[in-house]
């Protein structure tokens, strides 16, 4: 049987809480590392000779990738240690920055499909 938060004293919860919050940091970093390759690239085929419509696709996705950033860049903020032994920060901290990662990748979706349009 499968140990539930509630069967896990509070040193096992911590100890998971921060093994799950790095995974978010990790991937929050793959995350930046894909948004500047994207940004670079898209900057390079902007300066090239393109027509109106695909000009503003271009900028429309340049758009969407800068503002994944931000959620992105708040995921990898060390708010974990103001409040170093409490599970409720850290379920919190888990939590916001799952939501925040999936904001991120909705945008990055987004930018990307109107990159596409601009090609």
């Amino acid at each position: 049987m499968a140990n539930t938060p509630a069967d896990k004293n509070p040193q096992e919860e911590l100890d998971h809480l921060g093994v799950r919050l790095q995974e978010l940091n990790n991937s929050a970093t793959q995350i930046l590392l894909f948004l500047s390759f994207a940004t670079v690239g898209t900057v390079t085929y902007l300066t090239s000779a393109l027509d109106p419509a695909r000009k503003g696709a271009v900028h429309a996705s340049l758009h969407w990738w800068i503002g994944a950033i931000f959620p992105t860049v708040s995921c990898i903020i060390p708010l974990n240690e103001l409040e170093d032994r409490e599970v409720r920060w850290h379920r919190f901290l888990l939590w916001t920055r799952f939501f925040l990662r999936w904001a991120a990748i909705f945008c990055i979706f987004v930018g990307a499909i109107q990159f596409l349009k601009a090609i």
